[in-house]
């Protein structure tokens, strides 16, 4: 007997995030930017080579007894052909609903060369006074804008920060599409499948008239990224129903907004 798995999701995004089922989002997990010069990297796609690496040093301090100023630098890298958005002498960082795209913001270049500078923390204790350097100190959090090579072409994506904790990724999957920065695939309630005829299975999603729905499908949960099935679903009601093939053993299956 065939058996088909319901992943269940819900979320309570703010509308200004567009909706997007081709985009590629991983949640973490959130890590802290390590230290001593040991990197830790993102791998966007997950195809087994890293695309973005995060590092910091040691601090540096005068010899001033009490020193008078110390530095500590931390740095984003990106790796191989890839290139991040960078603002003067820092990595830019952008502010959710921002576009990542061919075309970068005013005072805005992608750059793919060597470590740039995500924060700086200073302070001195001769005086007493402390701080930090850079969009991301002033924002204290916000999103990277990078883009990666991949073996269709170049894909666009951001990298969530706060303050030196990376927090989550994504990415467009279709080569070329710019996307926000932010954006994530939005899935819907679902109530409990229903079996009403032989080999087929009724979703009943929760939905909002005028929007339009992707059903997703992946075979193993490890599997990255889910897959659109190739038709998109129009909302005429609060409730949409639609009956899908059963067509292989076990089947995970959720409801996003599409495009």
């Amino acid at each position: 007997m065939k058996r088909i798995l319901l992943v269940l999701f819900f979320t309570s995004w703010a509308h200004w995030t567009q909706a997007k089922s081709t985009i590629a989002y991983t949640a973490g997990p959130a890590f802290q930017i390590p230290g001593e010069f040991i990197p830790a990297t993102i791998d966007l796609d997950r195809d087994g080579s890293p695309d973005f690496s995060f590092i910091s040093g040691f601090p540096l301090c005068t010899m001033d007894v009490p020193c008078s100023m110390c530095i500590w630098n931390f740095y984003v890298t990106a790796l191989s052909t890839n290139a991040i958005l960078i603002q003067t002498n820092y990595a830019a960082v952008l502010i959710a609903g921002d576009w990542i795209g061919p075309d970068a913001a005013t005072n805005d270049v992608w750059w793919g060369s060597g470590n740039v500078t995500l924060l700086t923390w200073w302070w001195s204790e001769r005086f007493g006074t402390s701080g930090s350097r850079g969009p991301l100190a002033t924002l204290g959090e916000g999103y990277l804008g990078v883009r990666f090579i991949s073996r269709d072409g170049m894909h666009y994506g951001w990298i969530h920060v706060r303050e030196t904790v990376v927090m989550d990724w994504a990415y467009e999957t279709r080569p070329g599409v710019p996307i926000r920065a932010g954006a994530k695939p939005m899935p819907v309630p679902l109530a409990s499948p229903l079996v009403v005829r032989p080999g087929y299975l009724r979703l009943n999603a929760a939905t909002e008239i005028g929007k339009s729905y992707q059903v997703q499908v992946k075979d193993h949960l490890d599997v990255f990224p889910w897959t659109n099935l190739p038709f998109v679903i129009p909302a005429t009601a609060t409730t949409t129903m639609v009956e899908l093939p059963m067509t292989a053993p076990v089947q995970f299956l959720r409801v996003v907004e599409a495009d």
